[in-house]
């Protein structure tokens, strides 16, 4: 077949993420650093697509903003890469009791510090570009407005797009899994990003781009005279970043594909029922007696 199917697909997603466990730190922390700037070039390129393309309306914008963020994973999942939110699906893994406790967090502690660094260095690097001031600061205008946006959500909202965004994610990097070519893989990952970006929910590897960067836009006296978000623009502090969203959302992308995808499909396709335990016995135990 070209494809695998859901129960092969479980079998590969325990299998990798055991060797995923076993990784050098050195090792997770060069490509964790490679996956949050993956995922800053997809946030970058969607804010430059889609920032002046409102006159075509709001979902035609965000419906762009999704297709062009999707290259991201792309990039991630065939040129290789660790993506803490792809990572959560080491959740499986470790209900089958093939990965402790300890390596599931040791994995994800550095890779999500990877991402983060990866990020907000990408986002470092795009402000020293003065692309900012592109379209007559309309770029700029653009990157400050979203992280103003972000902040604005309420610790609930926040946790909630966390949940729905990675769930969608967890389906994404699934549906490579079951794919046998490269283009499969490309729409494995454009499908449910373009989604979850197009839905307004909240990725927090994609935050840790979009954050940094709209406080870097901030920077430009011309880019906050031009946005006129007023007392909102005040709001956008590092202390706000890491509290009202950072933490809400990291939390909500655990919940969404830990339990949406690892758990309901570990439970699915990879869980020995108690029924076939039994029968298993039952064999075992007439094998033993005809012995």
């Amino acid at each position: 077949m070209a494809f695998a199917t859901p129960q092969e697909v479980a079998q590969s997603v325990v299998e990798a993420n055991v060797i995923r466990s076993r990784m050098s730190v050195s090792k997770m922390i060069v490509l964790g650093l490679l996956a949050g700037a993956f995922i800053s070039i997809g946030a970058q390129g969607s804010t430059m697509a889609s920032h002046d393309v409102t006159a075509l309306g709001v979902g035609f914008q965000q419906f762009l903003k999704g297709s062009v963020f999707s290259v991201g994973l792309m990039l991630v999942i065939n040129c290789g890469a660790e993506l803490f939110t792809g990572n959560v699906l080491m959740w499986m893994s470790y209900l089958e009791k093939r990965i402790t406790l300890g390596a599931l967090l040791r994995s994800w502690g550095w890779v999500l510090l990877a991402n983060l660094a990866g990020a907000v260095g990408y986002a470092w690097m795009m402000a020293q570009t003065g692309l900012f001031s592109f379209n007559d600061g309309r770029l700029g205008l653009a990157t400050l407005s979203i992280a103003v946006s972000k902040i604005d959500l309420t610790w609930t909202e926040a946790f909630m797009r966390g949940v729905l965004c990675n769930w969608l994610v967890g389906c994404a990097v699934w549906l490579s899994f079951a794919s046998k070519d490269i283009i499969s893989k490309f729409a494995s990952c454009y499908i449910p990003v373009m989604m979850f970006v197009m839905s307004g929910f909240e990725h927090s590897v994609a935050n840790f781009y979009y954050l940094p960067a709209g406080w870097f836009a901030k920077q430009n006296a011309a880019v906050v005279a031009a946005a006129n978000l007023g007392p909102a623009v005040d709001a956008l502090t590092w202390a706000n970043i890491i509290t009202k969203n950072w933490i809400p959302v990291v939390l909500g992308n655990v919940l969404g594909s830990a339990l949406f995808v690892a758990t309901f499909y570990w439970f699915a396709y990879v869980r020995k029922s108690d029924a076939a335990g039994r029968v298993q016995t039952r064999k075992l135990g007439a094998t033993a007696d005809q012995a």
